[in-house]
């Protein structure tokens, strides 16, 4: 005779529902009914909802469980009839199909919808209809879930998605601060991550969410970020400093003045070729965002170019080139002493893997030297002197406040170049514009 049976483990707030499947002496299953209860509620003799206990929903939580089990003997005596195999896979199979949900089960656990949203993500329909994500976007997310599992695992509780809330927005901010050694950036990148699964089980599958998610309380963290740039007098000295003598410093030297005046990635700028130049103009596709990037030939470039009779600098690693360039700014005299963050080992994992954070403090210029800098000066030395949307062309953002983001500019400096307009067409006597009413 075939049994179902439900239990919870321990004592935290929420517990999961599991079910035991028993069917004679060889089969005896335990999977979990995704379904969460304060223990207070579960009589654990008789392995159902006490009679006494009052909450919301309880009623459809009880009839789900009844009809989950009505769904298991059923399909238990059809199945086996058939002959096919009774096992851990067919009880997973039965508890998901009667979800009507993939096997990637959504759930009002925030781990396990987390899960379900990583896996998702190839799946994702973008806002301009395209399908899936980078890369590095699903790196990320992988990334958040395994923090979220280490912070659940440090609280002794599991999170429902409704209880994703203020209260857990200031200890996991701890949590980061204290145990990882994070800074308000990087934590605030893992909260934005969250707020976007938690409305996404919202939005998309009307799952219970906290009202801080909605009214935009829970929101991430920042702090005041030193941007390393290179502006144009750097790039001129780096460009007429002679490091021939050195080979693998003038190699990276022209990369860097190349990287400066194109505003690529690093890992689109690094992979140029010949075949890249079409005519007066560099043509490649953004290995991040698939992106077709057009950008005409700098008269550095083309001088370096030209240098090299029509071929790029040699292939290095990105790696070698965020080294080398450091020096190859140290030599070209960009040593200033400027506030800045530098990366160092503040201990080692218990598998003796260093742990890498930055340290905000002063240093020469060329130290904090990295390959984010040819992007972002392309971006900061272009801002305000040609149109906004020029500029992202050539960087590959996708909107305005993300490319000022990353140049560390807010919505005054649009008001500042628009005052600077004004004042130079003044001492220039330019006509002023005229208002003109539209009849009525």
């Amino acid at each position: 005779m075939a049994t179902v049976k439900f239990f919870i483990k321990g004592k935290s707030n929420p517990a999961t529902i599991y079910l035991r499947f028993v069917a004679g002496r060889k089969i005896d299953l335990k999977h979990t009914t995704f379904k969460p209860i304060d223990p207070t509620h579960w009589n654990r003799k008789s392995g159902t909802i006490k009679r006494n206990a009052v909450f919301e929903d309880r009623l459809k939580l009880e009839n789900n469980l009844t009809d989950l089990k009505g769904e298991i003997l059923k399909c238990y005596r059809m199945d086996f009839e058939q002959g096919i195999l009774i096992d851990a896979d067919w009880l997973k199979t039965v508890i998901i199909r009667f979800y009507k949900q993939d096997q990637n089960l959504k759930t009002e656990f925030l781990i396990d919808f987390a899960t379900y949203h990583l896996g998702n993500l190839p799946n994702k329909i973008q806002k301009d209809g395209t399908t899936g994500v980078s890369k590095a976007t699903i790196q990320k997310y992988a990334t958040n879930l395994k923090k979220l599992k280490a912070f659940e695992k440090y609280k002794g509780k599991r999170y429902l998605i409704s209880q994703v809330n203020m209260e857990f927005h200031r200890e996991f901010i701890a949590y980061l601060k204290e145990k990882h050694h994070l800074n308000y950036n990087s934590i605030g990148k893992y909260l934005t991550i969250i707020k976007t699964i938690c409305l996404d089980a919202y939005r998309t599958h009307g799952l219970k969410i906290n009202d801080a998610i909605l009214n935009g309380n829970f929101r991430a963290t920042k702090e005041k970020t030193n941007f390393i740039t290179l502006n144009e007098a750097e790039i001129e000295r780096i460009f007429e400093k002679d490091l021939s003598s050195t080979p693998y410093l003038e190699n990276a030297k022209d990369w860097l003045i190349i990287g400066v005046w194109i505003g690529a990635r690093v890992s689109d700028l690094l992979r140029l070729t010949k075949d890249n130049i079409k005519g007066e103009y560099i043509e490649y596709t953004a290995k991040k965002t698939g992106q077709k990037i057009v950008m005409p030939l700098h008269w550095q470039v083309s001088a370096i170019l030209d240098k090299r009779n029509g071929n790029f600098p040699h292939a290095i690693s990105s790696q070698k080139f965020n080294d080398y360039i450091k020096k190859v700014c140290s030599e070209s005299g960009i040593n200033d002493i400027v506030p800045g963050t530098k990366r160092e080992i503040i201990g080692k994992t218990k598998d003796d893997k260093k742990i890498w954070r930055k340290k905000a403090g002063e240093y020469k210029k060329s130290d904090l030297v990295s390959t984010h800098i040819c992007r972002r000066s392309f971006a900061t030395n272009h801002y305000g002197k040609l149109p906004t949307p020029v500029i992202m062309s050539a960087t590959g953002h996708k909107t305005e406040k993300m490319l000022l983001n990353y140049i560390g500019k807010a919505p005054k400096d649009n008001a500042d170049i628009l005052a600077e307009y004004w004042k130079k067409a003044k001492q220039n006597g330019e006509t002023k514009m005229e208002v003109i009413k539209t009849a009525q």
